[in-house]
């Protein structure tokens, strides 16, 4: 093989996500979370700075400042967000969803009486293929309780998820 299995995984995991943040769209295969406390939801449109702006309820009116789609649809979209333990870098993270088909999955699992919370088992997300032809998928793990490291490390956690609303980094030190 012209790259270690091990390398290949270092690669993979610094493209498949951004600093602390894991962005659906810029994953490259797979990878697997577990979702911690509470999660966030609102809206979220992106400015001209390339920054995104998050408000908790559909605002009446844009800033000026927001990109429009070219195509004329709403910039605006949905999102939830929420901390998980990301596998691959063996940290916590901000897992980011826009992605309906994401959102939806994640929603009927939640409320399927035979998985559930999701505090309780792992999640695997995909994606394939790019542009209009991209696939995501989420896809269950079966329940198991946290490793006792993992557990910890979320004991030692500060993340506050509510900062993102004002654009500040959720895990910035208060």
């Amino acid at each position: 093989m012209i790259f270690s299995a091990s390398l290949i995984d270092e690669i993979q995991a610094e493209v498949s996500t951004t600093g602390r943040y894991i962005n659906p769209s810029k994953i490259d295969g797979e990878i697997r979370v577990r979702f911690f406390g509470e999660g966030i939801s609102g809206y979220e449109a992106w400015n001209t700075e390339n920054r995104p702006e998050r408000w908790q309820t559909r605002p009446d009116e844009l800033p000026s400042n927001i990109r429009k789609n070219e195509d004329g649809r709403d910039p605006l979209k949905r999102f939830i967000a929420a901390t998980v333990w990301d596998y691959d870098t063996e940290e916590f993270k901000v897992l980011s969803l826009t992605q309906k088909t994401l959102i939806s999955a994640l929603m009927h699992l939640m409320t399927d009486e035979d998985w559930g919370d999701p505090l309780e088992y792992d999640i695997k997300i995909s994606k394939k293929g790019e542009g209009m032809g991209t696939e995501y998928k989420l896809t269950p793990c079966p329940k198991k309780a946290v490793a006792t490291k993992v557990m910890g490390a979320y004991d030692d956690l500060t993340c506050n998820l509510q900062a993102m609303f004002d654009g500040d980094d959720p895990f910035a030190k208060a």
